[in-house]
């Protein structure tokens, strides 16, 4: 996949703003991305389906319209944050056993009076205990799951590095969301390049994994810069 077909579809699709919508009626920001574990104790946290995937530093800006997604916001600013999982039919409550928790970094209103937030992503969680409240929230219990550790490979980023920030260039809404953006720490690299390539939910899935660093490395020097090396 070449830069210019990556940065076209981020200009048609412009993934970057997700409307939060009702699934079921229808069927101060960087630095190095964080893998310290959470308290181990489990927390009980608001889960949104959404078809996205994010990981650890990736920042999305969400509009937000419906009364029980307010309500999520609210809560969220008590219990420091909610859950993202990957909206998916085949399980029970549409997502599975694992999401990511974000926390609020700030929000805004749209001009057209809707509730704008931006989510930057603290840790993979794993998922259990689901139910739903009285709003039709959906809740479950959640535990810190560990992603790419603090020793993965931080060598240059180097071409994938400035690939990225040529995308970013062409596209100020995504450079926006990066005020201080880490074009040269590679696994912050390989995350936003996962995070925007226009794959499945599904073939995105098998880099949450602790040991994916290098395969998903390996994946875009081929993908991205028609490489088939690990650097």
């Amino acid at each position: 996949m070449s830069l210019d077909s990556l940065s076209t579809n981020l200009s048609r699709d412009n993934p970057r703003v997700i409307v939060i919508k009702d699934h079921d009626s229808q069927s101060p920001r960087e630095g190095r991305q964080s893998q310290t574990p959470a308290p181990a104790a489990e927390q009980t946290l608001a889960v949104f389906p959404l078809p996205l995937f994010i990981l650890p530093g990736g920042v999305q800006r969400l509009k937000i319209f419906e009364q029980r997604y307010i309500n999520m916001v609210a809560q969220a600013s008590r219990q420091g944050g909610f859950v993202i999982a990957r909206y998916d039919k085949q399980f029970a409550f549409n997502v599975p056993n694992w999401g990511t928790k974000v926390e609020i970094v700030d929000f805004h209103t749209s001009e057209d009076g809707l509730l704008v937030i931006d989510v930057k992503a603290m840790h993979l969680v794993s998922l259990d205990g689901f139910y739903q409240q009285e709003d039709g929230l959906l809740m479950a219990k959640s535990r810190y799951r560990a992603h790419w550790p603090d020793d993965s490979p931080l060598t240059r980023s180097g071409e994938l590095g400035q690939a990225l920030q040529e995308l970013f260039a062409q596209h100020p809404q995504l450079a926006e969301l990066y005020p201080q953006p880490q074009f040269k720490q590679l696994d912050w690299v390989c995350a936003r390049f996962l995070e925007i390539l226009p794959l499945s939910l599904n073939e995105k899935e098998k880099f949450i994994l602790p040991g994916s660093f290098r395969q998903a490395k390996s994946f875009l020097d081929t993908l991205i810069l028609g490489q088939d090396k690990i650097n």
